[in-house]
């Protein structure tokens, strides 16, 4: 089994990922896709202090997205989210994950 293949039963594993409509900016056009929430905390230096923000990422196998923009949305559990800032795509190029925010 190549890795791909692994990532691609993560992916479909429902215990993991969460099936949720994926939207690019400007097009009507509205498909499924598999997605992996994180939501870490992020703490940015700012002058002799720290802001401490929560972030929502989303991980989408580049197979089902395969060049995700800023502005396209993401609906998972009845939540639409826009994109903010370029994805970024792992080592093997399989997997984007998507900055977001709640519109």
């Amino acid at each position: 089994m190549s890795f791909a293949d692994m990532m691609a039963a993560l992916f479909a594993d429902p215990i993991l990922s969460k099936e949720a409509l994926y939207q690019s900016n400007g097009s009507a056009d509205v498909f499924s896709v598999s997605v992996m929430a994180k939501q870490p905390d992020v703490l940015t230096g700012f002058g002799a202090g720290h802001i401490h923000s929560a972030t929502v990422l989303f991980d989408v196998q580049s197979k089902d997205v395969p060049q995700p923009q800023v502005g396209d949305r993401l609906t998972v559990d009845g939540v639409t989210y826009a994109i903010q800032s370029e994805p970024t795509a792992d080592r093997d190029r399989l997997i984007w994950t998507l900055n977001v925010v709640p519109m």
